[in-house]
Formats: C-alpha cells, sequence, structure tokens
C-alpha cells in the first residue's frame, strides 16, 4: 500500500533539509514527493502555509542562524553551507526574514540576548 502523501510530503521536508546546500528546484522536491510539481506547489502551500522555494529560504536562513550560533564560520562559508551561495545573498534573506543581519544576530547571540 503507497504511504499517504502527508508522510510523502514529511519525509520530502526531511530529505530537503539534509540537502540545504544543494539546488532544491520546486521540480526536484515534487520528484521526491512522486507527484507533479503543481500538485507538490498546491498541496504544500495547504500543509506549510508556504510555497515550497519560501520554505526553502526559511529552512535555509534556520540552518543559516543555526551556524551563526555555534560555529565561528564566516559568513560567506555559511551562506555556501546552507545553499544561499554568496554573503550578500545570505545577508539579504536574513534581513528579509529575521529582520537583523547576520553579523548583529551573532553578536546578540554572542551576548547572550533575545535577537
Amino acid at each position: 500500500m503507497p504511504e499517504p502523501l502527508g508522510e510523502r510530503f514529511a519525509a520530502t521536508r526531511e530529505w530537503a533539509l539534509r540537502r540545504l546546500g544543494e539546488p532544491l528546484t520546486l521540480e526536484a522536491l515534487a520528484r521526491h514527493a512522486a507527484v507533479s510539481p503543481r500538485t507538490f506547489s498546491r498541496r504544500f502551500l495547504d500543509d506549510t502555509g508556504y510555497t515550497p522555494m519560501q520554505w526553502v529560504m526559511r529552512a535555509r536562513v534556520d540552518s543559516a542562524r543555526e551556524l551563526l550560533e555555534r560555529s565561528r564560520r564566516s559568513v560567506e562559508q555559511i551562506a555556501a553551507d546552507v545553499g544561499l551561495g554568496t554573503g550578500a545573498n545570505l545577508r539579504l534573506h536574513f534581513q528579509r526574514i529575521l529582520g537583523t543581519t547576520p553579523s548583529e544576530y551573532r553578536r546578540t547571540f554572542a551576548r547572550g540576548e533575545e535577537p
């Protein structure tokens, strides 16, 4: 019996989280979930409240946030690690999603304050 669609989508989200440093396209996500890109987009939005690419971007920023907290890697290195390519790209999306810069976030976290 095939696994329910919700379980496949959860498995695809887990799969994507392990591959944030790799190119993740709508087509790759849909292929992993064994549905069409259109079905994947529609169901994903219903399930998460985000489009697949919004979710991937938020997951990448969240992963970058964790690396800023627990490593001394540069913003450029972290950007490459999480699939955002450049430090400029990381700074842009970090600011848009979290309302702060990666450097300020790291300083705030190091002081033990809430960002």
